[in-house]
């Protein structure tokens, strides 16, 4: 007993004839006719019976009928349920993003996706860069975004959306505002605002000085890009930061940037990964495209 020859007993209950079921059905007359007695065979009695010229259903088909029309809507629901996930009407996305690439690239992302598919639910999760690498790693999402240097970890695949520059921001009433280069020594001499634990800016800012042979004056640690920025629009701290998150900040004249003293490794990536070993969907593969078109270009010098 299958779905078909269910379908074929509850349009015989409405239609009354194998040629309107045929042609409901886009099917050959012979073949409605196969199906009615394989399920009478299947299920050893009479379901079907000929009267003046019409078929009806025996008591047998009564009994059955109201089952068959449960059980063959609600194969109909599950069948545009699953085509509702394929076609990308609904679904949830769980993206993990570093507070960089959160704060930066990620808002613009998901606001147009969400816009292009409205039935699609996104949760954004916005953590340090080495617990977005965990979530990615355990697949606690089932995408990533973050900036990094190295390579990816085991088993996860990414793939490198931005080749990036950081530079030393400050405001326009900071001393550095007259330079037209920085020394490593004048970025020592400096309040220096250094990024959260477990982010990569502030890894990248310990290595930096540790090449550099000099000790940042860490006078603040803050875990949020925005308000890293903001306080360095105050005048009195200078930070590091990706040169496309200061944008509109250089544009409205709010801050300035020199490039970090010429080292090698200053360029950094920002990446989107994805766990190698997991499933494949077309919602996942739809934004890892969307998100890959949608991300400009970080602005020049």
């Amino acid at each position: 007993m299958n779905l078909l020859k269910l379908q074929i007993l509850v349009l015989i209950e409405r239609l009354k004839k194998v040629t309107d079921v045929a042609k409901e059905l886009d099917m050959k007359q012979p073949t409605v006719t196969f199906h009615m007695k394989s399920l009478e065979e299947d299920l050893g009695v009479a379901l079907f019976e000929a009267k003046r010229g019409r078929i009806w259903l025996t008591e047998a088909g009564k009994a059955l009928h109201p089952y068959a029309v449960k059980m063959t809507a609600m194969a109909l629901e599950a069948r545009k349920a699953v085509q509702d996930y394929a076609d990308l009407n609904k679904g949830h996305l769980q993206i993990a993003a570093d507070s960089l690439m959160g704060s930066i690239h990620l808002p613009r992302i998901v606001n147009r996706f969400c816009r292009e598919y409205p039935g699609i639910q996104v949760e954004l999760m916005v953590q340090p860069s080495r617990v977005v690498q965990e979530l990615m790693y355990h697949q606690e999402a089932d995408v990533a975004f973050y900036y990094a240097q190295d390579g990816p970890s085991k088993g996860i695949t990414e793939e490198v959306l931005l080749d990036e520059e950081l530079v030393v921001i400050f405001s326009p009433s900071h001393p550095f505002a007259s330079l037209k280069s920085l020394t490593d020594q004048l970025i020592a001499q400096q309040f220096f605002i250094q990024h959260a634990e477990g982010s990569f800016m502030r890894d990248f800012a310990r290595s930096y000085a540790i090449k550099s042979g000099i000790h940042l004056w860490e006078r603040m640690i803050i875990n949020s890009p925005e308000a890293v920025k903001h306080t360095v629009e105050d005048g009195d701290f200078i930070s590091l930061f990706p040169l496309s998150g200061i944008r509109d900040e250089v544009a409205a004249g709010k801050l300035m940037y020199l490039p970090v003293p010429e080292k090698p490794g200053k360029t950094v990536k920002a990446c989107m990964a994805y766990h190698a070993d997991q499933p494949s969907s077309p919602l996942r593969e739809q934004f890892k495209q969307f998100a890959k078109q949608t991300l400009t270009a970080p602005v020049s010098p």
